[in-house]
């Protein structure tokens, strides 16, 4: 992050247009894969166009329903998760608590196409890959973009940017395709999971006067490069509002020039309200709970830096035979093994929320479950493992009476101790987080923000 800082501040970012229009927000997106780490951004899964091949005539039968609603929403099917076997878009399906449908625009990548029986009453689902394909064929068919001062930039970094241009190009003919829309048809409002993959789509809304509102998808800090400029740009291809879990992201986006601060709203995190809500103990859980005296929730993370928590954890369990400790791994290909104990098991197949929920305790690294725990009443242990908590998770939840930070083997083990016979309210830890994660909005205030929102826009010349 320190390099793009001071690319900012070094380089005359403002000269880096095509057609007059400064691209930096895009260019600066893609600039991260500088970093040998995250070169993976700009490859090309090779079972993409297979993907979009198998979609495309579903998603072409399913364009009449451009129709059935002027709130238009995209996001793509990884998030859409189950809570008692009914299916949620973990960012946008809370829109409905407000609004009686809504075209969903559906990036079929990486999981394919939403089957009809995922969808929520009032989902009207449009499938993304027809217009993938007008795309590439305005790509093919369209001149590269002529960017100024690229060649500078290339000069300033010692780099060949030459994919980054070539991403360019395909937003710019996704640009193409929606202004040409928006000709035709028009939504009231457009609701993004993620703006920084939709650079073309926001450009054309702006152009056609359409208002921009993202909603907050994951942790969002002073550290993101899409959330964090040198100053307010104002352009044409980051969202005009921002709707966040709660107060603290408000103010990232606000001190990272990306939006106004009359521009943000404490939304609330809409899959955490349902899963609280909705979410019922199981039997298995039932049994788990009865038979100990604590069941502590290990969410996993990366191969590598769960093999240290599961060799820390492994070795304070042989303390604690009246504590069992569930491993949850991230991902269900995971091939970290650690020796399980009637104490110290794996569980694949269980709901991670439904275990955070019903659990006594949660322990992590630096996932973001730390935050999502404490938000759904249980609360969690942070092992600063190689001061990964510090760095990613501390400054957002800050001094919390419900967010235990130990940094060894022996810190956890005098805090186990400690807490083994402690109880708490879960209210109160719910309450504790309400700075990160606010409730739900009501359906009067998003009402009148969004009428407001609709109304600006329109008197806007």
């Amino acid at each position: 992050m320190s390099q793009l800082n001071r690319i900012e501040k070094e380089f005359n970012i403002a000269n880096i247009k095509h057609d007059g229009v400064c691209i930096w927000p895009i260019i600066k997106s893609y600039l991260i894969t500088l970093e040998p780490t995250k070169s993976e951004i700009l490859k090309k899964p090779k079972s993409i166009i297979k993907l979009l091949l198998k979609n495309l005539f579903l998603d072409i039968f399913s364009t009449h329903k451009i129709f059935k609603s002027k709130i238009w929403v995209f996001t793509n099917s990884e998030r859409r998760y189950a809570i008692n076997n009914s299916y949620f878009d973990r960012v946008t399906s809370g829109l409905l608590d407000y609004f009686d449908n809504y075209v969903l625009f559906e990036n079929p990548i990486p999981k394919g196409r939403s089957s009809k029986n995922k969808l929520q009453k009032g989902e009207f689902l449009i499938g993304m890959s027809w217009i993938y394909l007008i795309q590439f064929l305005i790509l093919k068919f369209s001149k590269t973009p002529r960017i100024e001062a690229f060649v500078d930039l290339e000069n300033y970094l010692e780099q060949d940017l030459s994919k980054i241009k070539d991403i360019y190009h395909r937003y710019h003919a996704g640009y193409l395709f929606y202004n040409f829309l928006f000709k035709f048809i028009k939504p009231k409002g457009v609701f993004l999971v993620c703006y920084y993959s939709n650079f073309g789509l926001v450009k054309a809304c702006k152009k056609n006067r359409i208002p921009v509102l993202e909603l907050q998808h994951g942790i969002v800090t002073k550290n993101h490069r899409a959330y964090n400029f040198a100053k307010t740009l104002n352009g044409p291809f980051t969202p005009d509002y921002f709707l966040s879990y709660g107060p603290y992201f408000n103010s990232i986006v606000k001190n990272g020039n990306l939006v106004l601060k009359k521009n943000t709203l404490n939304y609330g995190y809409s899959f955490l309200y349902e899963a609280n809500k909705k979410l019922r103990k199981t039997d298995e859980i039932e049994k788990l709970l009865t038979k100990f005296n604590k069941v502590i929730c290990i969410t996993g993370q990366l191969e590598n830096t769960d093999r240290k928590l599961l060799k820390l954890v492994g070795n304070v369990s042989d303390e604690f035979a009246d504590i069992c400790f569930v491993y949850k791994p991230r991902n269900k290909n995971n091939m970290v093994t650690f020796k399980e104990k009637s104490n110290f098991i794996k569980w694949e197949d269980i709901n991670t929320y439904l275990l955070m929920k019903y659990c006594d305790y949660h322990i992590t690294i630096y996932s973001t479950c730390a935050i999502e725990s404490i938000a759904l009443g249980t609360p969690n242990i942070a092992i600063n493992i190689d001061n990964l908590y510090s760095a990613h998770l501390k400054d957002i939840i800050g001094d919390n009476e419900y967010n235990h930070v130990v940094d060894s083997e022996k810190e956890l083990n005098k805090l186990l101790l400690r807490l083994s016979n402690t109880n708490y309210n879960n209210k109160m830890v719910v309450q504790s987080i309400s700075n990160v994660i606010s409730p739900m909005i009501s359906k009067e205030l998003f009402s009148n923000f969004f009428n407001k929102v609709v109304k600006e826009k329109s008197n806007h010349h």
